[in-house]
C-alpha cells in the first residue's frame, strides 16, 4: 500500500475541516464539511481555486433554494425531489455541471433537518462547506505543492527509452506482432499522461492574484509540449513500422540498411536531446540531425523507387502507399527533433540560470 502526496495532503485537510467547526461549536455539519474537503481537493492549485469558486456560488444557490422551497411549500419527500431538479436546472443553465453533486447534497441535507429553524441550518450547513473547500484549498496550496515537471520530465525519458528500443526491435525484425501491439497501446496510455502532467505543470504555477509567470516557465512549457510532439511523431513511426512489417521485410538491402542508418541517427539525436535539456550535453551539440543534400536526396530516391515498384501497383496502390507512409513518418520524426533540439538551444543558451535548477530536478 502506498501512500501518495495527494492522500496525505486530504487527511490533513480532512482533520482541519473537522476541527475548525467543532472549534466553532458546529458539531452537527460536521460530516458536511469533511466530505465537502474530500469532494474539492484537486491535483493542482489552480483547478482547487476554481472548484472553491464554483462550489462557493453553487453552494449559496443550493442554501437559498432550501429556504424558499422549505418556507413556502414544506419539506415534504415531494418537494424535496422538486427543489433538487430545480437546483439541478440552475446550475446546468450557469455550466456549473461539475459541483452539481456536492450542492445537491447540501440542499437536501438542509430541508431534511429536524433541528432549529430552516434558515440556521441553511446558513450553518452552507459555512460547513465553505469551510471544507477553503482548507481543501489552502492545503493544497502550502503543503506538499507537486512537482509536475520532475514528473513530466521521467516519464518523457522513459517513454523515449522504450520507442527507441521499440523502434531498433522492428528494425532488426526482432518483434511479436502481438506483444508489439500491446506495447505501442501502453505507449499511447504513457503519451496522454505526459499531456496530463504537462496540464497539470501548467496550472500549477497559476497564482490566485494574478502573478505574472516568468518568461522562462513559459519556455520551458513550449519545450515540454514539443517534447510530447517529438514523442507522438516517434510512436507514429514505431506504429507504421509495426503496420508495415510485411512490405519492410522485402525492402531491398541496401534500402533497409539507409533507413536503419537514418533512424539511428535520429534516435541518438533525441537521446542526446533529452540529456542537453537535463544540462549533461552542451546547448551547441547535437548538430547532426539534418540531412546533407546528398545523402538525403538518396534517401528520396531510393524510397520512390521502391514505391514506383510495378509489383507494388498492382495491388491496389496499397503497398505503395505503405512505403510513403513510412517515408513521410520518418521525416515528420526529423522534421519535430529537429525543432525540439533548437528549442532546447536557445534555452540553455538565454536562460543559463535555469540550467542547475533543472539538472537538480531530474
Amino acid at each position: 500500500m502506498k501512500i501518495g502526496a495527494r492522500t496525505f495532503k486530504t487527511s490533513i485537510a480532512v482533520f482541519f475541516a473537522l476541527l475548525i467547526p467543532s472549534l466553532l461549536g458546529m458539531y452537527e455539519v460536521l460530516s458536511l464539511a469533511g466530505i465537502s474537503v474530500v469532494a474539492s481537493m484537486q491535483p493542482s492549485v489552480k483547478r482547487s481555486f476554481t472548484t472553491f469558486k464554483e462550489r462557493l456560488v453553487a453552494n449559496t444557490i443550493g442554501g437559498v433554494v432550501a429556504v424558499i422551497m422549505a418556507l413556502g411549500f414544506g419539506t415534504s419527500f415531494i418537494v424535496v425531489s422538486v427543489a433538487t431538479a430545480i437546483l439541478i436546472s440552475l446550475l446546468h443553465q450557469l455550466k456549473l455541471n461539475n459541483v452539481i453533486g456536492l450542492s445537491a447534497m447540501t440542499l437536501i441535507i438542509i430541508m431534511l433537518s429536524t433541528d432549529g429553524d430552516i434558515l440556521s441550518n441553511a446558513v450553518y450547513r452552507v459555512l460547513a462547506t465553505f469551510t471544507g473547500v477553503a482548507v481543501a484549498f489552502i492545503v493544497n496550496r502550502v503543503i506538499l505543492p507537486p512537482n509536475y515537471e520532475e514528473k513530466l520530465f521521467h516519464t518523457t525519458n522513459q517513454v523515449t527509452d522504450d520507442l527507441t528500443r521499440f523502434m531498433r526491435v522492428n528494425l532488426r525484425k526482432n518483434s511479436q506482432y502481438s506483444l508489439m501491439r500491446t506495447d505501442l497501446e501502453s505507449i499511447e496510455q504513457a503519451i496522454r499522461e505526459m499531456k496530463r502532467l504537462l496540464s497539470f505543470l501548467k496550472d500549477g504555477e497559476w497564482h490566485p492574484l494574478g502573478k505574472k509567470r516568468g518568461q522562462s516557465f513559459k519556455r520551458t512549457l513550449v519545450i515540454y509540449r514539443q517534447f510530447i510532439r517529438t514523442t507522438e511523431s516517434a510512436y507514429f513511426l514505431v506504429l507504421t513500422l509495426h503496420k508495415s512489417e510485411h512490405v519492410y521485410n522485402h525492402f531491398p538491402e541496401e534500402l533497409r540498411t539507409l533507413l536503419r542508418e537514418r533512424l539511428e541517427t535520429l534516435m541518438s539525436a533525441h537521446e542526446q536531446i533529452i540529456l542537453k535539456w537535463n544540462g549533461r550535453v552542451l546547448p551547441k551539440e547535437v548538430n547532426f540531425i539534418a540531412y546533407k543534400s546528398d545523402l538525403r536526396k538518396t534517401f528520396m530516391h531510393s524510397f520512390f523507387n521502391e514505391a514506383s515498384l510495378e509489383s507494388y501497383l498492382q495491388n491496389d496502390y496499397g503497398q505503395s502507399n505503405t512505403v510513403i507512409h513510412l517515408m513521410s513518418s520518418v521525416l515528420e520524426y526529423e522534421e519535430q527533433l529537429q525543432h525540439l533540439n533548437k528549442l532546447v538551444s536557445s534555452f540553455k543558451t538565454n536562460h543559463p540560470d535555469n540550467q542547475s535548477e533543472i539538472r537538480s530536478l531530474h
